[in-house]
């Protein structure tokens, strides 16, 4: 099978190709001894093995992103590189692809976003571009899929011709002086490519500044001779931008659009009509699926023994259920989020609030990792390796478990349909925020202790634009069957060993009376320490503190826990339920994250001190919430 290797700068279209040629088929994982995402998939109409190369504005390996692509051309020999390439910003693309054909290995350029560069004023003679840099040109749309045909003809004749490596500063005086050191270079695999980075990495003769001084050149020089600027309106992007950027309405708009998403997600009376948001519509679906699925089980089972049928009702369906239920609402959620970020508005995000982050001593390039921690948290602590300081790296890691993931939602959705049912969206995205205030809480205390003078933040704008059907569904496909793995394994696992402790006693004998069992034991055990939360206290106390306890497993037993043990009627008032929530929210993540943040730290001392901040600060802010909410709620009630 033929290796195809996609280059391309950051948001020029290069992973929605990858995700057109190669449909569903993808395998996502990360390039050995870094965390950057790898891709490979196959293109099975043409038969390549694609790989998705991180983006990249040069082959100069300083960041990550730039090493791995060096590391693929040079380990894994690829049969040819398509450099996608983003049409409205040409001069900057053809940096890249003066370095690309220093390779000894073809080369063809896919131009993405042509419809773009001609509303925006731009015409491009790619005819006659593709003569000066002696590649192949094709147009494409990495949208719509528009343009394939071509390409593979192009990939194709390119792979039969073969190509020795060439370098455009060989019509440049400067290659007069770099020639000569060259020559050991040139005879070798790959030589002018190794040699030209040989003489960038020379510091004391600076040949780096002028070596790129030359491609940049040459990049100008090729735009000018492809090139005819029209006079244009301003466009789309331009407009959406004066609102979605204003200085001083712009993060209170994206505020506005999180809290209306979390309206529509999880509102009893949406918009105040009465009628269920979408959210809760295909939740109370999937909670009438999979009742009537328990009562046809049990129809089809009557003379099933009393243990067995009792931990079929309560084990599985009571727990796995439980949590198998809030799927709908999850990926409502997760689906109006991948909007928003495929849309291009969440770049937009990132640079508004990168002064705001910066003055709390978080890097401007944590946005990214921060957000997917509302994902999950493990990938959001690996990813954090790409911030350039170790400080801003030490300081993201202890405050991503604020975020609060998509595991810990399922609580919130039983609690807040059961207790606040007319305010549940407000309920759940007040704890969001919450959670992020306490985050930059402990950022502005770490900022004096770690953080130094932060590198300026660079980030790709992309145009604004409706999302893609396939790309969306893909996302939430992923994001369904991550949750039904986990429901199928960790949770099942979590609601059995939950299941079997609460009906056997500490003497090991089988028990219908779960306040006699192993985990009324354990439960009870760690009631002291919540009852000032405002749960852990009653007889059936020990069933919250039991809950929390089997969260360290996955954050989704919390919910199967609770199932288990016959649901939460009667086990929280609305005051300690946010106590509950808070706790949940700030406290130690799953196991899984734990390992994470440990094996990112290496060191002992690093993860207890994490582990205490985690704790402490889930306790006394959920003390807080409790205390302080009693005392409002009874000075109200006696008004």
């Amino acid at each position: 099978m033929k290796k195809l290797g996609l280059v391309g700068n950051p948001n020029c279209g290069k992973s929605a190709l990858f995700n057109t040629l190669t449909g569903s088929d993808a395998r996502v994982g990360n390039w050995p001894g870094v965390t950057v995402e790898r891709k490979e998939g196959i293109w099975k109409k043409e038969d390549f093995l694609c790989i998705d190369l991180p983006g990249v504005y040069a082959l100069s390996p300083y960041t990550p992103e730039e090493r791995v692509a060096v590391q693929f051309i040079l380990e894994e020999k690829p049969d040819i590189i398509l450099q996608v390439v983003d049409s409205t910003v040409l001069e900057r693309s053809l940096f890249l692809t003066t370095q690309l054909l220093e390779l000894d290995i073809p080369l063809v350029l896919a131009f993405n976003m042509m419809d773009k560069a001609r509303e925006q004023g731009i015409d491009i003679d790619i005819s006659k571009l593709s003569k000066l840099l002696e590649v192949p040109i094709v147009e494409i749309s990495a949208i719509t899929g528009a343009g394939q045909e071509d390409m593979a003809k192009c990939l194709n004749m390119a792979m039969e011709k073969g190509r020795k490596g060439e370098t455009v500063l060989q019509r440049d005086k400067l290659w007069q002086r770099i020639e000569p050191l060259l020559q050991p270079f040139l005879k070798r695999k790959q030589g002018l490519f190794l040699g030209m980075r040989w003489l960038e990495q020379q510091e004391e003769l600076d040949w780096e500044g002028e070596i790129a001084a030359g491609r940049y050149a040459f990049s100008v020089f090729y735009c000018q001779q492809v090139i005819t600027q029209r006079q244009k309106k301003r466009d789309f992007t331009e407009k959406l931008d004066k609102i979605f950027l204003h200085p001083f309405f712009g993060i209170p708009i994206f505020l506005l659009c999180m809290a209306f998403i979390f309206h529509v997600t999880f509102s009893l009376s949406f918009l105040g009509t009465g009628l269920p948001s979408l959210g809760v519509f295909l939740k109370d679906g999937a909670t009438y699926g999979i009742e009537a699925l328990r009562d046809v089980v049990a129809h089809f089972f009557p003379q099933m023994p009393y243990w067995g049928r009792a931990f079929l009702m309560e084990g599985i369906f009571g727990g796995v259920g439980k949590a198998v239920s809030f799927l709908p609402q999850i990926l409502c959620l997760f689906f109006w989020l991948t909007f928003l970020e495929d849309s291009g508005y969440m770049a937009r995000v990132a640079f508004l609030l990168n002064k705001p982050m910066g003055e709390l001593g978080v890097s401007g390039r944590a946005f990214l990792p921060l957000l997917t921690g509302f994902g999950c948290s493990v990938p959001a602590m690996l990813s954090v390796r790409t911030l350039e300081r170790e400080d801003s790296r030490r300081i993201t890691r202890l405050i991503l478990p604020f975020f609060s993931c998509g595991a810990k939602l399922p609580l919130y959705i039983l609690l807040v349909g059961l207790l606040f049912p007319k305010n549940g969206g407000l309920v759940i995205f007040s704890l969001y925020v919450g959670g992020i205030l306490i985050a930059f809480l402990w950022a502005i205390f770490f900022k004096k202790k770690y953080c130094k003078e932060e590198a300026p933040f660079i980030m790709e704008m992309p145009s604004y634009h409706l999302p893609r059907w396939n790309n969306l569904s893909r996302t939430l496909y992923r994001r369904g069957k991550e949750y039904l793995t986990k429901a199928a394994t960790v949770i099942l696992g979590a609601s059995i060993i939950i299941w079997l402790s609460a009906h056997v006693t500490p003497h090991l004998h089988m028990t219908l009376d779960s306040s006699t069992s192993i985990l009324a034991f354990l439960g009870k055990g760690l009631n002291p320490f919540f009852i000032p939360l405002g749960f852990g206290g009653g007889e059936d106390g020990w069933k919250a503190s039991a809950a929390i306890l089997s969260g360290v497993a996955a954050k989704e037993a919390v919910v199967s826990s609770l199932g288990v043990l016959g649901g939460v009627e009667g086990l929280f008032t609305p005051i300690s339920a946010i106590s509950f929530m808070v706790f949940h929210l700030l406290s130690i993540p799953c196991v899984a994250a734990v390992s994470a943040y440990w094996y990112e730290e290496k060191g002992w001392r690093k993860l207890v001190f994490a582990l205490l901040l985690w704790l402490s600060t889930a306790w006394i802010t959920s003390f807080f919430v409790y205390q302080i909410g009693s005392l409002v709620f009874a000075f109200f009630s006696r008004l």
